[in-house]
């Protein structure tokens, strides 16, 4: 009797395509990892348009020839370049970074090598449209906010501009000026997904004193994230920090878990049926062997690279007891891949079937817990 089962357990920037210093190309993503890069605003008088970018650079005439990228298809990364841990208490003004032996990831008002040099811009916003001063000024409102821990942007002595410790947003607002350019603190308490969703306002400079206001735009972060968060902020984008997204949650609505599919390396909203392992007999010199061929992804290395899955192909007699197959390249065989280009691996039981009343198997997954 052959059978074949699966059990999933609860529980990234070296090989993609490198466009300027500081920027690689990861699937239909631009991932921004180092460099200066300004959250720019853009604003067009006639049709009281606002527009938010990343703009790469500052050579030359500010804002002009720098390299501008989507919100929507841009990833700000922190490595663990930006993480520090703290050697004591710090000041009262500063309590917000925790106490000794904390860590917490950020970006300062200084260049770092490694880590995104991240500021604001309003290159994009001409001057003498909006009252005060440096020929008029706007204003980029945190109106909502999703990630693991708090998020805090703050100017040099500790003056908070953006907190999210409170319960209801908005969190928090930045004051840029037309044409000018700054740069803050920002800080990140926990490694994870973060999702920031900025609005762009200002005040007319004439009698009325009408307020224009942009549509909210979103920005994505990553801060020292492991293998499966970025599959999760590919795979569910504005919905990466909701529970759909979860290794644990359905989101195919087949009664499997998102793990499996991260596992596997099939999209999660799809059902799981086409794309689970089959058992096979494999004919060798022995005899007849049970085996069971699964899709086993091999992702972008430091991505999702699935370094964080442990796959166990498991065999037994009695659907009772179960015995992990050994992985060497005797057992576990690459074989050609899925149509879709997924790699496929072949895990080969050593004892021949003639030496069993019953035998099954099954592949297992795991999502190991994020390292200290």
């Amino acid at each position: 009797m052959i059978a074949g089962g699966f059990a999933a357990l609860y529980y990234l920037v070296a090989a993609a395509a490198p466009l300027d210093a500081g920027t690689v190309a990861w699937r239909d993503w631009v991932v921004v990892f180092e460099g200066h890069t300004d959250i720019r605003t853009n604003y067009e008088p006639g049709e009281d348009a606002w527009t938010m970018l990343l703009d790469r650079g500052d050579d030359g005439v500010p804002g002009q020839d720098d390299e501008l990228l989507t919100p929507d298809r841009s990833i700000l990364l922190l490595t663990e370049d930006a993480k520090r841990t703290l050697e004591s208490d710090p000041s009262p003004g500063f309590s917000f970074l925790g106490e000794e032996g904390d860590s917490y990831y950020r970006i300062i008002t200084d260049e770092i090598p490694g880590v995104v040099y991240l500021g604001f811009n309003g290159y994009g916003v001409p001057e003498n449209v909006f009252e005060g001063n440096f020929g008029g000024e706007f204003f980029l409102e945190l109106i909502d906010f999703d990630g693991p821990g708090d998020f805090l942007l703050y100017a040099r002595g500790a003056d908070i501009l953006m907190d999210t410790r409170g319960d209801e947003p908005p969190h928090g607002e930045k004051r840029e000026f037309a044409r000018e350019h700054s740069h803050e603190n920002w800080f990140f308490r926990e490694p994870g997904i973060y999702l920031l969703e900025l609005r762009p306002y200002a005040t007319f400079d004439d009698a009325e004193g009408a307020v224009s206001q942009g549509d909210p735009h979103q920005f994505f972060f990553l801060v020292d994230p492991r293998p499966i968060e970025w599959w999760q902020l590919d795979s569910f984008r504005d919905e990466a920090r909701s529970p759909v997204a979860n290794p644990g949650a359905d989101a195919a609505g087949d009664g499997r878990q998102n793990l499996l599919a991260y596992a596997l390396g099939y999209p999660p909203t799809e059902a799981a049926d086409p794309y689970l392992p089959q058992p096979e007999v494999v004919q060798t010199d022995e005899g007849e062997h049970l085996s069971l061929v699964f899709r086993k992804p091999k992702g972008e290395p430091g991505r999702d690279d699935r370094g964080d899955v442990v796959y166990r192909v498991q065999i037994s007699t009695d659907l009772d007891n179960w015995t992990d197959l050994e992985t060497g390249p005797e057992n576990w065989i690459e074989i050609d891949p899925a149509p879709d280009g997924v790699r496929r691996v072949r895990a080969l039981d050593s004892d021949p079937l003639s030496e069993h009343e019953r035998r099954f198997i099954r592949l297992t997954v795991e999502l190991l817990p994020r390292e200290d």
